[in-house]
């Protein structure tokens, strides 16, 4: 039986939460009760930077600059889901882990963080703890693709098919054009018993459509299995 995937998006899916929390809350505006306290100017010009290097995708000067931010301004909400996700991105995970604890603790509804929480384990084999976090994402940012996407695929690693195929079905309504989405959700069709085959067979070529590169796993059993009812439009074949 084909096993249940990760979608490909993995190592830049952070990267991409990390700048999108970026552009919709200020790096310097610290988080706290009123009234605010001062943000040293040194900590605004690092967290300039910081975006800067973002935008032109140079991570490791961003995560130095967040870093140095954080040093400054310690409770920045923005300053530690960005350094977080770099961390991650980068392969430390305990520092990930530091960073987005500490934003979840300053303001339990930031999904990005959950969801990069949620990812971090996963990519661990801590699913219960995934689980949890993921839980968390969803809950907190309902309409966020990627993170139902991560939410199915470790409920589908739980065996947890039924839910799994859940959130991965909201995860390709929400963005029908996520061809991770698709392509978890035609695996979890192939696990079921027996196999939903023209299911699978419709997700999974349209996340070939989409730019999912093909499995030959997968190709030999859609080959395999019986060809769609005349009528039905067949599946477009990758350029």
């Amino acid at each position: 039986m084909v096993r249940f995937l990760l979608g490909l998006a993995l190592l830049c899916c952070p990267l991409r939460i990390a700048l999108a929390q970026s552009e919709s809350e200020s790096v310097a505006e610290p988080v706290g009760k009123e009234p605010r306290p001062f943000i040293p100017q040194v900590a605004r010009e690092a967290a300039a930077a910081g975006n800067a290097a973002f935008a032109r995708k140079d991570y490791k000067e961003a995560r130095q600059a967040y870093r140095v931010m954080l040093e400054l301004a310690p409770d920045n909400l923005a300053g530690l889901v960005n350094l977080g996700m770099l961390e991650f991105a980068a392969g430390d995970f305990a520092a990930a882990k530091v960073a987005l604890t500490r934003a979840v603790s300053l303001k339990l509804d930031s999904a990005p963080a959950w969801l990069t929480l949620g990812v971090m384990d996963m990519e661990q084999g801590h699913l219960d703890a995934a689980l949890a976090e993921l839980a968390q994402a969803t809950l907190y940012d309902p309409g966020n693709a990627r993170a139902r996407n991560y939410f199915g695929v470790v409920m589908g690693r739980k065996g947890w098919m039924d839910g799994a195929q859940d959130e991965l079905r909201k995860a390709v309504e929400i963005d029908p054009e996520f061809s991770d989405a698709h392509y978890n959700l035609a695996m979890s069709y192939l696990e079921n018993d027996p196999p939903a085959i023209e299911l699978a067979r419709r997700h999974y070529y349209r996340a070939a459509e989409l730019g999912a590169e093909p499995d030959p796993e997968v190709e030999k059993i859609l080959k395999a299995a019986p060809a769609p009812e005349s009528g039905e439009t067949p599946p477009a074949k990758k350029k």
